[in-house]
């Protein structure tokens, strides 16, 4: 069950919305319409909190994951990147299992002698070189370039959690894995951005 936005999910405000945001108010209540109004607004911040907290990876991610294998090919794996419009995906191994993850941005680190990761470098190697700086690729599989060990996140994880991880290690999907660390979605910063809106 994918949310499109918050406001999708019941925003009922319980009673214990209520009592939470009265705690915060201090001294007697008098109720007034401003008073009112600051209830309200506390309640509506808790009960957002508590949305966003109920919300779950495996309630926004995607199941059905495009992976590849340790031992795929590059040239597949451009391939199936490209036919889909996706611009990252997961290796697994043996049962399912996430070793690593290839994105563009491991492709340009393996195309640049510098090792950094502008696009526009690479661009004014291949420019200033004479053949093509992704010539090697035919000769590569996905263990090769791919970036290990793989960030994931399991199905229970609040959202609010996935989004923090995408933050503090500047990365755009996570796979999500069961309990035996196999693969059962993955989650985009895409989709984090269309649930929390």
């Amino acid at each position: 069950m994918k949310f499109s936005s918050l406001n999708e999910c019941t925003m009922a405000i319980t009673d214990d919305d209520i009592i939470q945001a009265m705690k915060h108010i201090p001294g007697y209540l008098d109720i007034t319409p401003s008073d009112f109004m600051e209830v309200y607004r506390l309640a509506f911040s808790h009960a957002m909190s508590r949305l966003k907290n109920a919300i779950k990876a495996e309630q926004i991610m995607t199941r059905s994951v495009i992976a590849v294998s340790e031992d795929t090919p590059l040239t597949q794996v451009i391939k199936k990147m490209a036919e889909n419009n996706i611009s990252g995906l997961p290796v697994v191994k043996d049962g399912q299992t996430v070793s690593g993850i290839i994105s563009e941005k491991d492709f340009l680190k393996r195309m640049n002698d510098d090792k950094t990761s502008s696009f526009m470098r690479v661009i004014l190697q291949c420019i200033e070189s004479k053949g093509c700086l992704a010539a090697d690729f035919k000769t590569l599989v996905a263990a090769d370039i791919m970036s290990s060990p793989c960030i994931t996140t399991l199905p229970k994880t609040p959202v609010t959690e996935v989004a923090g991880i995408m933050d503090q290690e500047n990365i755009n999907r996570v796979p999500v894995i069961d309990d035996k660390l196999k693969l059962v979605g993955i989650i985009a910063r895409s989709d984090i951005v269309q649930t929390m809106c």
